[in-house]
């Protein structure tokens, strides 16, 4: 396989419905904190263990700003929405990122001459249900 590119990618919100026209996206960072666990008669260097609970992260999305549609804005009463990111494919089907979470920040479009209007969202995975990652098909 000689690699893929983004097109194709889509994403969708239990609220909002499928997001229209993606201009880029960028996937979570899973993270596990790191505990000290030095004791005072150590030397050298700390001592560390893992963290019982992984960070699922966030979602960065840049879409074309539709304006008969509205922002994707953050809603305090909706802690339960689901985002599904589905990956393009070189195969069968694309893999598929999905968990529950919510909008944590949205930025609207700024205004000038000649360019198109984008705003970003960031969605933030609550660690309810996911994230899930499912691998595409050959």
């Amino acid at each position: 396989m000689a690699g893929l590119t983004g097109q194709g990618t889509t994403v969708a919100l239990t609220v909002g419905g499928a997001v229209a026209c993606i201009r880029s996206l960028t996937l979570p960072t899973w993270s596990m904190d790191a505990i000290d666990a030095s004791c005072l008669s150590d030397v050298g260097f700390m001592k560390k263990i893992s963290a019982d609970l992984v960070d699922g992260g966030s979602v960065q999305c840049t879409v074309v700003f539709e304006a008969t549609d509205g922002p994707i804005a953050p809603d305090p009463t909706n802690s339960g929405d689901t985002i599904t990111i589905t990956l393009p494919s070189a195969g069968t089907t694309g893999g598929i990122l999905t968990g529950t979470g919510f909008v944590s920040e949205c930025t609207l479009p700024s205004m000038e001459i000649g360019g198109l209007l984008e705003q970003s969202f960031t969605f933030t995975f609550d660690g309810e249900t996911g994230p899930t990652y499912t691998a595409g098909t050959a």
